[in-house]
């Protein structure tokens, strides 16, 4: 059977263009997304930013058929889909889509997926990658784009928060009742996030492909041939080519830009006193990902 690939991490750590990298390899296929609860898809079984995969059978059972709806080819989505195209572009893209999922390989590309990736990989055939990027470059990023996180959608989830989460949960509850800013929200929101890809680290380390991504932006083309060698993907001419356009670009996107550049941007966009308290507020689990030379 072909196996399925999740590209996943924080959102914010270049876990797009690093599935997109992916998606060039020969008969690569590329989803985005399936977590993202910002995104309207067919009866999605997700109520929360970072959904996490409860014993609950019924869940279980729709969230197979949901994640069933991406990958197989006979599925009740694929006909609703066909019901609603209305152009022979449409009705052409929707078939050559269905031949893709008989023969190639399908790329999930969901930060979003996170607190989930433990289940997936136990339910499906999948070789999963985790980008892993620095506490400050985290937290800048979400600084500029002003994205704000409502904690609520982990206190929501009781099996969550006693599971992965649950050494932070008098910090989730605090945060959930009392207005922080957006560097405190981000220094708490890479905590859980990355304390969890700790715990899959150690736990998985020998199956599971974990990267850096400022190994990515350094050195991209080694980084990637190390990545393809372990997913068994052709390291194609292709792939190469893509990999120098979206890394030497004087045109900053998401996905383009000079990326050996990009590594060390947090330095400009954050103060002294924010960089302070992000090291000082991520320390525990930063020093399993980093060294003081990388502050």
């Amino acid at each position: 059977m072909k196996k399925s690939i999740l590209v996943t991490g924080s959102h914010r750590s270049g876990s797009t263009w690093t599935g997109k990298v992916i998606s060039k390899a020969p008969k690569v296929r590329y989803i985005q997304e399936p977590f993202n609860i910002a995104i309207k898809r067919y009866k999605p079984p997700f109520k929360y930013w970072f959904q996490y995969i409860t014993s609950d059978v019924k869940h279980q059972q729709d969230v197979k058929s949901y994640i069933d709806s991406f990958l197989r080819i006979f599925h009740i989505s694929s006909l609703t889909r066909l019901f609603k195209v209305r152009t022979v572009k449409e009705i052409y893209g929707h078939f050559l889509d269905l031949k893709r999922r008989a023969t190639d390989r399908t790329i999930i590309k969901d930060p979003i997926a996170i607190m989930s990736t433990e289940w997936l990989y136990n339910n499906y055939n999948l070789d999963v990658v985790i980008i892993i990027r620095h506490p400050a470059a985290f937290v800048a990023s979400l600084k500029v784009k002003k994205w704000e996180f409502d904690f609520n959608n982990y206190l929501n989830q009781p099996m969550l928060m006693k599971s992965y989460l649950k050494d932070y949960g008098d910090e989730i509850n605090d945060f959930s009742r009392n207005q922080k800013d957006i560097i405190d929200q981000g220094i708490l929101l890479w905590k859980t996030i990355y304390g969890t890809v700790s715990y899959y680290q150690e736990k998985y380390k020998d199956d599971w492909y974990f990267v850096k991504h400022e190994d990515l932006s350094i050195n991209p083309i080694e980084e990637f041939k190390n990545i393809f060698s372990k997913i068994n993907l052709t390291f194609s001419d292709n792939v190469k080519s893509y990999i120098f356009e979206t890394t030497n670009s004087g045109v900053k996107s998401d996905l383009k830009r000079n990326s050996k550049e990009n590594v060390k941007t947090w330095k400009n966009r954050l103060t002294e006193e924010e960089i302070a308290r992000v090291k000082i507020g991520t320390k525990p689990v930063w020093e399993n990902f980093y060294t003081e030379n990388d502050w």
